[in-house]
């Protein structure tokens, strides 16, 4: 089985790493196709990864998606590159299966080659583009991506919903929690009374916007044994509060043990969150459609941002019952049915 996976940030890479577990408990060993730092990430579960994928990362600019056009062109020109360089990959490997999730050159070479396949996604529609030039281009690509989704065998969708046609979908895929909470606060050498708010940042780069507003937020409130825990990012503003832990692989063990998280609306973030019962505020990057969809579904917008003085001690500590979401076990068997 060969296995595609967008570059952009690690949303993509974390679920596709979740099936990946899942298909190697059922004795498939996918060989995955990506680029980027999405290579190292799924190289360190001791998966084969082939580095053959481009895609640009969006723009963004004090919280807002800019030059939609320019990014669509140039996610084009890429999407080209990358599709030769994958039927190069596909033909000296002769998979028996092609999977993507939201990489599409690996999608189309299957359906070129007849090779049966599924692909992942849970952005069905395009809708970033604001201005006239921009909702022209975007107007072009949604055709093209509509007529993908239409010739794909398979398209299963990671969260809930009525199947239709050649549409499934599959619940929410997130990553199996390797620590508990208790392992988690002595690693950070932390006392039981500590408070854990984890600023989760964008694999993409995205989201500085949140991290000053929210260092400011807890600088106002200052509450009493609360330490801010920073995943994906390496250094920063200095405090003796915040942990900068740089990119962490199993960010999921942060996730569940936070007694609040803060991060972009990204749908890996939101969906381990909700899995594990953590509060969650999620603020999105204005004008990505995909994550304001995200945030309004849990009653957030990108006007949040500035209201995390008063969000914070709102939703600090106010777990729920987890969700325990199985999608990427479901999706690991839709996937091993195509392989009998």
């Amino acid at each position: 089985m060969l296995y595609g996976v967008s570059s952009i940030g690690f949303g993509h890479a974390a679920r596709s790493a979740a099936v990946g577990l899942k298909l190697r408990e059922r004795g498939i060993e996918p060989v995955f196709a990506t680029g980027g730092n999405v290579v190292p990430f799924l190289e360190s579960y001791g998966f084969k990864v082939h580095d053959v994928v481009a895609e640009p990362t969006p723009w963004e600019r004090n919280g807002a998606m800019r030059y939609p056009a320019i990014w669509y062109m140039r996610y084009w020109f890429g999407y080209r590159s990358t599709k030769r360089r994958m039927k190069s990959l596909v033909d000296g490997l002769r998979p028996d299966v092609i999977t993507g999730d939201e990489e599409f050159s690996c999608i189309s070479t299957a359906i070129d080659k007849g090779i049966d396949h599924a692909m992942i996604s849970d952005e069905l529609e395009l809708g970033f583009a604001k201005g006239r030039f921009s909702r022209y281009v975007e107007k072009k690509a949604g055709a093209w991506y509509a007529d993908l989704q239409h010739r794909t065998s398979s398209l299963l969708v990671p969260d809930f919903g009525e199947d239709h046609e050649n549409v499934h979908f599959m619940s929410p895929a997130v990553r199996t929690v390797t620590r508990s909470r208790e392992q988690m606060m002595s690693a950070l050498e932390l006392g039981p009374g500590a408070q854990i708010i984890l600023y989760s940042a964008s694999g993409s780069g995205i989201g500085g916007f949140i991290f000053d507003r929210l260092i400011r937020a807890i600088e106002l409130l200052s509450p009493p044994g609360v330490v801010l825990v920073v995943t994906g990012l390496s250094e920063g503003p200095a405090r003796p509060w915040i942990r900068y832990l740089g990119v962490q692989r199993d960010n999921q063990d942060f996730v569940a043990s936070a007694d609040l998280v803060v991060s972009t609306a990204g749908k890996s973030t939101i969906d381990e969150a909700a899995s594990y019962g953590s509060p969650l505020i999620a603020i999105p990057i204005k004008n990505h459609s995909e994550q304001e969809r995200n945030a309004a579904a849990l009653g957030f917008s990108f006007e949040d941002l500035y209201r995390l003085d008063q969000l914070v001690p709102r939703y600090l500590g106010r777990r729920t019952e987890p969700l325990n979401y199985h999608g990427a076990d479901s999706i690991a068997a839709y996937l091993q049915g195509l392989l009998q």
